[in-house]
C-alpha cells in the first residue's frame, strides 16, 4: 500500500503521560476523516537514549498509519510491553494515547473531532 502524502496542516491532540522514564508527551495527528495519521513522542527531559529510540519508533509507526496500518493493531502491539521498572512504560503510554484518540473519535460526530483530552468534562 502506498503512503499517503502529508497535508500542510493536520489536527492533533497531545497527551501528557507519566512513565517510569519520566513525563512524556504523545501527540497524535489525524487525517481529514479523523483517523490517526502520525504519532510523535517527546520526553520531558531531552538528551537520553529513549528519545532517539522513540524518534525511530514513531517514524515507523507514522509510516504504517499513513500506509493503511489499522491503528487498533498498533495499540495491541504496543500495549503491555513492560521493562525492568514495571508496566508503566513509555510503550504503554503511546498505546494508551492512541487508544484514547480512537475511543474519542468513535464517540464523536462525523466531521467533528471534538477531542478534549484526558480529564476533560
Amino acid at each position: 500500500m502506498k503512503k499517503k502524502a502529508r497535508p500542510g496542516c493536520v489536527p492533533s491532540v497531545t497527551f501528557q503521560k507519566e512513565t517510569h522514564c519520566g513525563r512524556i508527551y504523545v501527540t497524535v495527528t489525524m487525517d481529514h476523516q479523523g483517523k490517526p495519521f502520525e504519532i510523535f513522542v517527546r520526553f520531558g527531559k531531552a538528551g537520553h537514549c529513549g528519545a532517539a529510540v522513540f524518534d525511530g519508533l514513531t517514524r515507523i509507526l507514522s509510516y504504517g498509519l499513513r500506509s493503511g496500518l489499522d491503528p487498533r493493531e498498533a495499540v495491541k502491539a504496543l500495549g503491555g510491553i513492560g521493562c525492568n521498572y514495571g508496566k508503566d512504560t513509555c510503550m504503554n503510554a503511546v498505546s494508551e494515547a492512541l487508544r484514547e484518540v480512537l475511543d474519542e473519535a468513535g464517540a464523536t460526530a462525523a466531521g467533528h473531532l471534538g477531542l478534549r483530552g484526558p480529564g476533560a468534562k
